[in-house]
């Protein structure tokens, strides 16, 4: 193959480029793809679930970027993903399984992919249960409270120069949540009742 040890691809203002070649996924080294003001891409090849060591996938300034390919929920080696500036996206896969997410400038309504989770749920609840309604709920979860604050994302992954985790998104959204579990704790570990004064 050729450029079998590429380790890092960048490609910026390169604003010709329609689409990626599926055959990108045969870099088996690729460690990190950063495709930046490419402002012509429209789609990406479904063959991420291809690539072997990708961890790092950065979006940014991909206008026309239409969706991001369903494969991708299944690229395991991926840990950090950004989306920034993908203005028209409409279609997007379940990103739960990935710990960091940098989003911002992406459109808020992406009701394909809401859609497209009800009805995982509801297979979900036929084959697995309640039990599996809950643990598709939790992922959802996830991606909810990014559509919701994807820009107070951005902000703070810009200010603080690092990637937020979805944990810390979601806490950042629901405080009461958080607060509550903090006070059952204490209630847990507090003092014991004291005994009335003798009469």
């Amino acid at each position: 193959h050729a450029l079998p040890s590429l380790q890092t691809l960048f490609l910026g203002n390169c604003y010709n480029i329609a689409e990626l070649p599926a055959t990108i996924t045969k870099l088996r080294s690729l460690v990190t793809l950063n495709l930046y003001n490419c402002g012509g891409l429209r789609y990406l090849p479904d063959t991420f679930d291809e690539f072997k060591t990708l961890q790092v996938l950065s979006l940014q300034g991909c206008e026309k970027l239409v969706e991001v390919p369903p494969s991708m929920s299944q690229c395991l080696t991926l840990t950090t993903l950004t989306l920034w500036n993908c203005h028209v996206l409409e279609r997007i896969p379940d990103l739960s399984m990935i710990p960091k997410l940098q989003i911002d400038g992406v459109p808020e309504q992406l009701a394909d992919w809401e859609v497209e989770q009800r009805k995982k749920r509801a297979e979900d609840a036929k084959a697995g249960g309640n039990k599996g309604v809950q643990q598709k709920q939790e992922k959802t979860s996830g991606w909810a409270a990014v559509k919701k604050g994807h820009a107070m994302l951005g902000t703070a992954a810009s200010q603080h120069g690092r990637a937020v985790s979805r944990e810390e998104l979601e806490a950042r959204n629901n405080p009461r949540a958080a607060s509550n579990s903090t006070g059952a704790g204490d209630k847990e570990g507090g003092d014991p009742p004291q005994e009335p004064p003798p009469e």
